[in-house]
């Protein structure tokens, strides 16, 4: 560390102690229970089951959408998930919480849903730990640089006070053309030469940065000093980690988080088979077509309830992703595997260029009126949108120049409306479909 990060260092964990230290206290269970192999699953089941037990007692006592709950077993809980809480956000707050002093989460969600939840102060230290601790699994301490590859909209801009204070640089990643990531290798470089720094980033984004490897080799990526790379929100091809792996000479990890919840686990010595965490959420596995316990080894919905989100608690939380468990004979606890969540297609601009999902991702934030869209590229320079509407006021004109804007002025933009976006037979939604992929 340099001596600005030192400071940063040194002043984080100084406020953190005049607070009461509360996030190095949960950054410390977290290492108790997911340090090294984690401990057993028998060992941690006492654990959970008194956190289960406090949270659902807060529930039924202060949370309407939980009122009349007769059992403390969660299996007897209804299972929820995005239009649950869409529905009537005021119905899903406890009562011992002032929704206007609550930290608001916001994202599009893995199936195109613009959705939002709320925190309460307790919840979001524990984030922080979680932050620390799956960060520190590849190097990272508080202070040090943190190079952050994403489309970079209003909602998930920081000031540059915020920036400077975190050490995070915000590099916009909507360009995925050869010469934007030509130039965004340049400053990785550049950013990371003196001081080091860990990168992270979506998997799409990766992609596009393993075909630019492909073709060009890895010349722009030498004089980088990236020390580990984490990659979240698609799947993360071994190919594509290997590509990464090699230009910066570092590990790289693929990560299972959320913005409403956290960080729900990381891979480890085995690619996609993630390391749960097991410490701050409660998980299941239930079959596709009912809410039953899938097998071991069968794909099913990954649902999870968070243990610390007392404003708005998320029980039997539906995520919308698809994954197995599987056995770890050697530390005797089921991991998450046969991850199937997130997958998007790559699409292009009309003139081409590989441009990030998340562009229009990100861009549909801006439309609240949206409940559910699914983003179609029909061939080089045609497009269609197929939107479900929670309201009729919607300025179509307005979004049909919005995508312009991204896909290029010569591309056709057609909108469908209708009352659901249709599901794969795995269970998920895809939102971002390329019909040019296989022809």
């Amino acid at each position: 560390m340099n001596m600005l990060e030192l400071f940063r260092n040194r002043a984080f964990w100084l406020l953190d102690s005049l607070n009461g230290g509360k996030v190095k206290k949960y950054l410390n269970e977290l290492k108790r229970i997911e340090g090294e192999d984690g401990l057993p699953d028998k060992d941690v089941e006492s654990y959970c089951d008194s956190l289960l037990k406090k949270l659902l007692e807060h529930a039924e006592k202060t949370v309407p959408l939980y009122s009349g709950q007769k059992t403390l077993n969660i299996q007897d809980w209804p299972v929820t998930n995005k239009m649950t809480y869409r529905e009537d956000y005021d119905r899903c707050i406890s009562s011992d919480f002032d929704k206007a002093s609550l930290i608001e989460m916001s994202t599009s969600g893995s199936t195109g849903t613009p959705f939002k939840s709320f925190q309460n102060g307790t919840k979001k230290k524990h984030v922080n730990a979680e932050t620390l601790f799956y960060n520190g699994r590849i190097g990272f301490e508080i202070g040090k640089r943190i190079i952050y590859l994403r489309s970079v909209v209003g909602e998930v801009q920081k000031t540059r006070l915020q920036q400077f204070s975190q050490n995070i640089y915000l590099l916009d990643c909507k360009d995925l053309s050869d010469e934007g990531i030509k130039d965004k290798l340049k400053r990785i470089v550049k950013l990371s030469k003196g001081c080091g720094a860990m990168m992270m980033g979506y998997a799409s984004t990766f992609d596009a940065f393993r075909r630019y490897f492909d073709k060009y080799g890895f010349k722009d990526a030498e004089g980088a000093k990236i020390y580990g790379i984490a990659s979240g929100s698609e799947m993360l091809y071994d190919t594509t980690r290997a590509s990464m792996e090699k230009a910066f000479g570092c590990k790289c990890v693929s990560r299972y988080a959320n913005e409403e919840n956290g960080f729900l686990g990381q891979d480890s010595k085995e690619n996609n088979i993630f390391y749960l965490n097991r410490a701050d959420y409660y998980f299941e596995i239930l079959k596709m077509d009912e809410d039953v316990p899938a097998e071991e080894n069968e794909i099913g919905r990954i649902v999870v309830t968070d243990l610390f989100n007392y404003a708005m608690p998320m029980i039997r939380y539906d995520t919308g992703d698809v994954g197995a468990f599987v056995y770890d004979e050697k530390t005797g606890r089921k991991l998450l595997g046969s991850f199937g969540g997130r997958k998007v297609d790559t699409i292009t601009d009309s003139r081409g260029n590989i441009i990030s999902p998340h562009s229009i991702t990100n861009k549909m934030w801006e439309y609240k009126s949206i409940k559910q869209y699914q983003f179609v590229q029909k061939d080089k320079h045609q497009y269609k949108l197929i939107i479900n509407l929670s309201e009729e006021e919607f300025d179509e004109e307005k979004l049909k120049s919005d995508m312009l804007g991204i896909l290029g002025e010569d591309s056709i933009i057609s909108i469908e409306y209708t009352e659901a976006i249709p599901v794969l037979s795995s269970g998920k939604r895809r939102y971002i479909v390329n019909e040019m992929i296989g022809k």
